[in-house]
């Protein structure tokens, strides 16, 4: 439909750094007889380059912790700012700050071609609808954001094509519309006139058969004398939900002087309208007869107003049948005509769609980058304005990418570099030497050796020498900043630069100054990391650099999913599931693109597709920790139970059947030794007793151990933002109370299993055991343990109740710390900064600064004040209100409240693990036995079982999916969606950032 762009690789310009070997001395004469000067330094003085981090590990890092980013601004010239912005926009690295407030003012430079863009891509939505409307097929292209670059030089081209093919289009539709409502009007006449001869001459006597002079009689007026009259009749059409009120109006106004008789046409009719689409619609043939010439003229009026085509007929029986063979023939001419128009017309059509995708999608594009440019502040004069300027946030790992890349669209473009083209043509040489850079040449795959054009200090200084008297200047607001790594100035001319060139290339700068905004979030994320980075952000933002919990997510979410939902043979359901999907990947995303409706169950469930996997693997594994598969017991290494009892004591109704732990013809001492023990499944009141007892201890581990780490990762979010206060005050506090607490709870757990039980004898056998709950409780209470058997041990190990006394004390005495620390804290340091700047014009920004600290307890942002100059802290315009101490008190009591009531509140929903792990294990079990085990155990004939047995598996089979895995899989996604949004982000988690939102295109679908 267009014309070819160029190829990329032939219009890049690259300069390649000349090899040593090939460069000239310093002293010796040019070909046009000027001397070649020394770039900067001698080489030999030059320092060895620092290494370089691998990417795996940036990208690992930035993963943990949100991506540096750096503070810019960009200098765009109004030449090459279109086609540098559509590759920032391809590209997703840099956000634009404040261009889309509601306060912002545009500068209306580009009003116009915005306008323009939206009016040809109505063009482009016209000839879509017109392709549809024709059956065409739109070639779709998948790939249409990775080999398309829009450049500002052709959007011209596509206006005038697309306006060509638009007249071309509406033109043939026109002629087309014109040509077809001929056609249906000769139809209609040729109808009416085979009627109407019908009606007035003999046929066969099928009608019955008036004459002249009959007529006349009867439309004559009884009123008039007679006089030589003539029958006049007129024909017509009128659409068929018309006609009876069309009727009734002229039987009122003649009355008998007219004589109206009408058919239906067979086939409907198809009508056109400019307001509305084409509609079929039925008619009738009228025919009306009267022998009064007055009477016409109204007659004629009320047709007018009822959109009747009257055509004319002739009164003779030969005339009418010869106008029906000449309609006839003209009808058949003008459908031969039709057919070829519309054969042009797809032809048009089909050239049309072999690209109309890609320019709607480059249109959408386009209309996204020049609304961004007329948000753009406007530099270089007031009447003739050249540059565009913008401040944006890009990835710190990305500055020299997005350097490049403006680079490569301001020589895409034609912009400065045309000029290198021109006077530094390549040279012609031999095969052999071609592969030898040049001296005016540069390796473009080497960062090394790429010279940026924001090293260059514009009075013939150098980089370091222009940072040096930075350094002295307070007052400077931003200055040029580059990385050493990828700036290598000892071999740059900066005499190769000139004016010309440095006023169109784009500048990409680093802005030092004092801001109030937050730096935006960024995570580095893979298709695998994205899923769970979703359920993140689903909750909250993370604050810049703190701590990001996705990672720990991957393996705590499927966990504690798995611990609800722990069965091997729905694990194994969920990885055939997850596996499916994955497998085929790009099927799914192939089929999302070219979609022409989205299905959004799908795209969540494909998002989410390792989510499923890891949660598909981690049920397996419990499964086998429970020994449940379908409800089932698997009996892999032997029980180390065995039952001894007869049937003489089975059958005994006053005998109470137990499993003696300590009886060795009932255990033989050796656990199983992986997972439950199959005989558990099969002990009625003792497996739900046994099963119960060991997940309700389980849920308590995990969820005391999962807060403790949520706690140590809030102190490493204080430790790396260099929050001493919140360290001492509040996370280590909040760790000593839970540790004496919680932490010696799961002691008591652990040391009950280790130490009771088994073959020991009193006082360390089973029935010796004590309840870990009621201790806990007598802890808390502080009284001793009350109904002790004489054979048994009053504590669990010896100075049990001074230990208790003593983790108590020190427990309650943090809470004083959580309530007091934090305030008074502040307030001795407000005392010391009031005493240093007092009368100072800071003093009332550090007051404010104190309240803000106070209400961000657990919320940990970086403290931008200290890495900030003094001059510089003088300017920040802080718009907080006055410190106010009661505020900070009322702060601290409501998060020493929430802090020790939720330790209690946090643990016990912990609890949600056992009980959705216990309804999920009845519920397997119930309809196992309620519907394939009533299969299994039918017994009559082998003809009539195998029917029972396979409607019984169907309906067993159908529930199971239904309820077990997508019923009971969604319930406990849920509840641990909630304990690691409640629970475990609550103790480091703040969640108030904002996301990092760069400007970049949507990924074009068919549906674009």
């Amino acid at each position: 439909m267009f014309a070819k762009k160029p190829n990329k690789s032939e219009t890049l310009i690259t300069v390649k750094e000349p090899d040593n070997k090939n460069r000239k001395p310093a002293d010796e004469d040019a070909p046009d007889g000027s001397t070649t000067k020394k770039r900067g330094k001698s080489p030999q003085k030059k320092e060895p380059k620092k290494p370089k981090k691998p990417k795996k590990f940036r990208t690992m890092k930035s993963f943990f912790r949100s991506e540096d980013m750096e503070l810019c601004q960009l200098l765009l010239h109004v030449d090459n700012a279109f086609d540098c912005i559509m590759e920032l926009g391809h590209q997703g690295k840099v956000q634009f700050n404040n261009i889309y407030d509601e306060d912002r003012l545009l500068n209306n430079l580009y009003s116009r071609k915005m306008t323009s863009c939206y009016e040809q891509l109505r063009l482009v939505d016209n000839l879509h609808q017109q392709i549809i409307q024709m059956q065409v097929k739109e070639i779709f292209y998948p790939a249409v954001d990775k080999e398309e670059r829009l450049l500002e030089k052709e959007l011209a081209m596509y206006g005038d094509r697309l306006r060509r093919l638009y007249v071309e289009s509406a033109a043939l539709v026109e002629h087309s519309h014109r040509l077809e409502q001929r056609r249906n009007k000769m139809i209609e006449q040729r109808y009416a006139i085979t009627k109407a001869n019908k009606f007035l001459a003999s046929d066969m006597g099928s009608e019955l058969l008036y004459s002249e002079s009959t007529m006349i009689s009867l439309v004559q007026d009884a009123t008039v004398a007679p006089v030589n009259t003539q029958l006049n009749y007129v024909i017509g059409t009128i659409r068929a939900d018309k006609f009876y009120s069309f009727e009734l109006l002229l039987y009122r106004m003649c009355g008998f002087n007219l004589i109206i008789r009408f058919a239906e046409i067979p086939t409907p009719v198809t009508e056109h309208h400019r307001e509305k689409r084409s509609e079929k619609v039925r008619k009738f043939t009228i025919l009306m007869m009267a022998t009064s010439a007055i009477i016409w003229t109204k007659v004629l009026k009320i047709c007018t107003h009822y959109h009747v085509n009257i055509y004319d007929c002739p009164r003779s029986s030969r005339l009418r049948e010869e106008k029906v063979r000449e309609l006839a023939s003209e009808v058949s001419n003008i459908e031969k005509v039709l057919a070829e128009a519309m054969a042009m017309r797809r032809q048009i059509l089909e050239m049309a769609a072999q690209d109309l995708f890609i320019v709607r999608v480059n249109l959408r594009k386009a209309a996204k980058v020049y609304d961004v440019m007329n948000r753009l502040r406007m530099m270089g004069g007031l009447e003739a304005p050249s540059f565009l300027l913008a401040e944006c946030y890009v990835p710190a790992s990305d500055v020299q990418v997005v350097r490049k890349s403006l680079r490569q669209a301001s020589r895409l473009s034609g912009g400065a570099d045309k000029n290198d083209q021109k006077e530094n043509p390549p040279a012609k040489s031999d095969p052999d030497q071609q592969g030898a850079p040049s001296s005016a040449k540069e390796d473009p795959d080497d960062d090394e050796t790429e010279t940026e054009l924001g090293s260059v200090n514009y009075n013939g200084k150098t980089e370091d020498d222009s940072e040096n008297e930075t350094e002295l200047k307070e007052d400077a607001k931003m200055t040029p900043h580059w990385d050493h790594e990828d700036v290598e100035r000892d071999y740059f001319n900066f005499e190769m630069i000139t004016t010309e060139e440095v006023s169109s290339r784009p500048i990409l700068m680093k802005k030092h100054r004092m801001v109030n905004h937050m730096p935006p979030t960024y995570f580095r994320v893979n298709k695998f990391t994205r899923g769970f980075q979703n359920l993140i952000d689903a909750y909250g933002i993370a604050d810049y650099k703190e701590l990001n919990p996705a990672p720990y997510t991957i393996i705590t979410f499927p966990f504690l999913f798995a611990v609800m939902f722990g069965d091997v043979g729905h694990g194994i359901l969920l990885v055939v599931f997850a596996v499916i999907l994955i497998w085929n990947e790009e099927a799914i995303e192939i089929n999302q693109i070219s979609a022409v409706s989205e299905n959004e169950i799908l795209n969540i469930l494909f998002a989410g597709r390792y989510i499923v996997l890891l949660m598909g693997f981690f049920s397996i594994y419990m499964g086998f920790i429970y020994n449940d598969c379908m409800s089932k017991a698997i009996n892999l290494f032997g029980s180390s139970w065995s039952c001894r009892y007869n049937q003489e004591t089975v059958s005994d109704a006053m005998s109470q059947l137990t499993l003696d732990p300590s009886d060795k013809t009932f255990y033989t001492g050796n656990p199983y030794p992986f997972g439950l023990d199959p005989v558990w499944r099969y002990c009625g009141q003792d497996s739900i007793t046994t099963t119960n007892s060991l997940k309700m201890k389980m849920a308590i581990i995990m969820g005391v151990t999962q807060m403790m780490f949520g706690l140590f990762l809030s102190a490493a979010n204080c430790v790396l933002m260099r929050k001493n206060a919140d360290l001492f005050l509040v996370v280590i506090p909040q760790i000593i109370f839970m540790t004496c607490l919680f932490g010696y709870l799961v002691f008591l757990i652990f040391f009950k299993w280790l130490t009771f039980g088994g073959h020991k004898g009193a006082p360390y056998n089973s029935s010796c055991a004590p309840s870990v709950l009621i201790r806990f409780i007598n802890m808390m209470l502080m009284k001793k343990a009350e109904g002790v058997d004489e054979h048994c041990l009053p504590d669990m190990f010896p100075g049990e109740r001074m230990v208790e006394y003593v983790l108590v004390g020190v427990a309650l005495s943090a809470v004083p710390i959580l309530l007091a620390g934090k305030p008074l804290f502040l307030m001795r340091r407000r005392k010391v900064q009031a005493a240093e700047v007092r009368g100072s014009h800071r003093s009332r920004d550090q007051r404010r600064q104190t309240i803000k600290e106070m209400r961000s307890t657990m919320h940990y942002t970086n403290d931008l004040d200290e890495s900030i100059s003094e001059s510089s802290r003088a300017r920040v315009v802080v718009t907080e209100e006055e410190f106010d101490m009661s505020e900070i008190w009322i702060h601290s009591a409501i998060h020493t409240i929430e802090t020790v009531l939720g330790s209690i509140s946090h643990t016990a929903s912990y609890l949600r693990l056992w009980a959705l792990s216990l309804a999920h294990d009845q519920l397997s079990e119930v309809l196992w036995h309620m519907i394939l085990d009533e299969g299994l155990a039918h017994k009559g004939s082998l003809i009539a079982s195998v029917p029972v047995l396979t409607a019984a598996f169907f309906f067993w089979a159908i529930l199971t999916v239904a309820i077990l895995v997508m019923m009971e899989g969604l319930s406990a996604f849920l509840h641990t969606l909630r304990l690691h949004w409640v629970e475990f982000q609550s103790k480091f988690f703040g969640g108030a950032g904002e996301n990092f939102k760069p400007f970049a295109f949507p990924p074009s679908n068919h549906r674009s």
